[in-house]
Formats: structure tokens, C-alpha cells, sequence
């Protein structure tokens, strides 16, 4: 990136300090490298970016034509013939419950970064 040009990311981020113990047992074991905003932040300063803002979806982008729609279908494929199949599915039933359980304690932030001069 350009002096001047700006990055924008989006990371799966903790956005609470002690997210419930389900959502952070499924979280160490999905995603072990899940940081707070404030560490994504400082990640981004430190590759020499200056950090210009965050935007964080809110709860129904995950919900409403996600997991509304997704929760369905992998319900659908539970008895699959298919062991790979019906394993998939479960892992997806699971990260919808861990998700509506989980307080807000995680979810995706925009990180908006700019080229230092």
C-alpha cells in the first residue's frame, strides 16, 4: 500500500474481556488466534499503519439471511448417508448455538488502517 492508502480488513474479534465459557472453549478451539479490538488495533500500528477507525457488524448481519437460513439447512443434513457431510453440519449447529449464546462477547470488526506518510 502507498503512502497515503488505506487497508481495510475485516478480523473475528473478541469484543468483551471474559466472553462465556462455551463461546471462548469453541472460540480456542475454532479460531485459537482470536484477539480484542485493542490488540488488532495495535497489530495494525505496529506494521506501521495508523489506525482510522473500526466498524463492528451487528449482531442480525449474522443472523437474519445467515444463520436464519443456515441453521435450517445443516439441520437438514444431520442423518446424512455421508459421514463428512452430517460431521459439517453439526459443526455448524454448533457455532450457530455457541453464537446466539454467547453475549456479544465476539463477532467481526472492520479495521480501517492508513499508510503512514
Amino acid at each position: 500500500v502507498s503512502a497515503g492508502g488505506f487497508i481495510v480488513a475485516s478480523e473475528l474479534t473478541l469484543l468483551g474481556e471474559n466472553p462465556p465459557e462455551r463461546a471462548a472453549e469453541f472460540l480456542a478451539r475454532v479460531y485459537p488466534a482470536i484477539q480484542s479490538v485493542e490488540k488488532n488495533l495495535a497489530a495494525g500500528e505496529g506494521a506501521g499503519l495508523r489506525a482510522v477507525g473500526t466498524r463492528t457488524l451487528p449482531r442480525e448481519a449474522w443472523t437474519e439471511g445467515y444463520y436464519d437460513a443456515l441453521g435450517p439447512r445443516a439441520e437438514s443434513l444431520k442423518n446424512h448417508p455421508d459421514t463428512t457431510v452430517r460431521e459439517m453440519a453439526a459443526e455448524t449447529l454448533e457455532e450457530i448455538e455457541v453464537f446466539e449464546s454467547s453475549e456479544g462477547s465476539y463477532g467481526y470488526v472492520f479495521y480501517v488502517f492508513e499508510r503512514a506518510a
